[in-house]
């Protein structure tokens, strides 16, 4: 008999032939031992009704069964709802169960260029490039392990970026072991999907990246604190047998005030190094733009770096559809026998929504998140950007460069746009890519995007 025609039967048979002989001869008592869920109930009260002698012996037995295959079939249902999944298709694949327990979701990203430069002393040539073909997944194992992998296809190789297994079991903490980014800069944790101009500013040069180990963040109502532990880059050679550098970030961010369209960011962050065995550091930067391999700005290998030092300003103020963000960044080389060196690099840059939109920002990752344009036509974005690297000083004359840029991007729908950007790139005399090009080059550039991710 199907469960809803056995409950109906039974409720029925109760209530239209006992139920004003129950009413007068159950006490008060008894009637509030019953439970008013599911097939429990109707066993407690077939019990009561057995022993108040409304039901004979036979009436009891062949209702108490049905009451009992009711409960099993009840218990199945329940045990087959906890195996189905709930599937999501929209801007990708996740699947989960409805219990939250598991689950896992298939992501990408894929990024079109091309590129026209107006050159000035040094060749450049116009370019067209994959910028970035990721493919990730990521996922929930027992409600508080999780898990995630992204791999970055662009170029023909194989390069890992994410590669954690995390921990949300400790109330207000977040923990991932793996292959992350160091807590540092807001430009360097806004992920690339998300960025208002197609690459970085040139300071996240001196921003301590990805690194293999530790990390864990917490957060209060208007701050966030982040920390790390970290080893080496995971692609670092392991046939090198001495021993590998280690180094040590924590950020902290402060907003006193955030909502959907309104948020003022502060955020200050330290980070600190000790060398591997070479002690052989390397700064350098293309223009902000990937299509073209001269890396203007450019140290070479500094020799007998013992320890460095990063210390990171950052801003951010949304207001509607107009924001501004700026950063500053100043890294210190301790060196063992000669002089020590410091470099340092800002930029700053202005967005204005022409359709209204506003800057989705992150409080709790202290970063900036997706556009969702409120047309079926899409939203409209126009940007400036100022950016500096200095990298002389001392005996290092690794140049100094400045880019001025404007953007303007066009958001498709949440998970598309296309970006243009217009720069001019200025170089000092020292800006030579470590002897490999012509110094003092001025070209500029326009620099086209198609962009999707899921």
């Amino acid at each position: 008999m199907p469960l809803i025609s056995k409950k109906l039967t039974l409720s029925m048979l109760i209530f239209v032939c006992h139920s004003q002989f129950f009413i007068s001869q159950t006490s008060a008592k008894e009637v509030n031992q019953i439970d008013n869920d599911e097939p429990k109930s109707y066993l407690q009260l077939l019990k009561v009704l057995h022993s108040n002698k409304t039901i004979s012996d036979e009436q009891f037995q062949t209702l108490k069964k049905h009451a009992e295959d009711n409960a099993k079939l009840l218990e199945e249902d329940s045990n087959d709802q906890d195996d189905d999944l709930a599937i999501k298709t929209e801007g990708g694949l996740e699947i989960s169960t409805y219990d939250g327990k598991y689950a896992f979701e298939l992501s990408g990203r894929l990024m079109y260029d091309l590129t026209a430069f107006s050159e000035d002393i040094n060749k450049l040539g116009n370019d067209t490039s994959i910028r970035k073909a990721y493919l990730g997944a990521e996922g929930k194992l027992d409600y508080d392990w999780g898990y995630e992998l992204t791999i970055d296809f662009a170029g023909g190789d194989a390069d890992i970026k994410d590669a954690y297994i995390s921990y949300s079991g400790q109330t207000g903490w977040l923990w991932k072991f793996g292959n992350v980014k160091e807590p540092f800069s807001l430009s360097e944790l806004t992920s690339s999907k998300y960025s208002t101009f197609l690459e970085r500013p040139m300071l996240t040069e001196l921003a301590p990246g990805r690194s293999l180990g530790i990390n864990t963040s917490t957060y209060g109502s208007h701050w966030t604190l982040a920390a790390s532990l970290t080893s080496e880059a995971w692609d670092n050679n392991p046939d090198d047998e001495g021993d590998e550098g280690w180094g040590t970030s924590v950020r902290s961010t402060y907003s006193p005030w955030h909502t959907d369209t309104q948020a003022l960011h502060f955020g200050l962050a330290l980070s600190y190094r000790d060398t591997d065995d070479e002690q052989k550091i390397k700064f350098d930067s293309r223009p902000e733009t990937n299509n073209t391999d001269i890396k203007y700005v450019n140290t070479g290998k500094i020799k007998h770096v013992d320890k460095l030092t990063h210390i990171g300003l950052e801003t951010a103020w949304i207001e509607g559809a107009f924001s501004v963000q700026a950063e500053y960044m100043f890294t210190e080389l301790e060196r063992e026998s000669d002089t020590d060196l410091s470099f340092s690099g800002w930029y700053a840059t202005a967005s204005w929504f022409l359709t209204g939109e506003s800057r989705d920002y992150k409080f709790k990752k202290g970063a900036f998140g997706r556009i969702k344009p409120y047309s079926t036509s899409g939203a409209w974005e126009i940007a400036l950007r100022y950016s500096a690297l200095d990298l002389n000083d001392q005996d290092i004359t690794g140049g100094s460069s400045s880019i001025s840029t404007i953007g303007l991007n066009w958001y498709i729908n949440d998970r598309m746009r296309t970006m243009l950007n217009y720069a001019i790139v200025d170089n000092d005399e020292f800006a030579d890519d470590d002897g490999d090009s012509l110094p003092s080059d001025n070209p500029s550039y326009f620099q086209l995007r198609l962009q999707m991710d899921f």
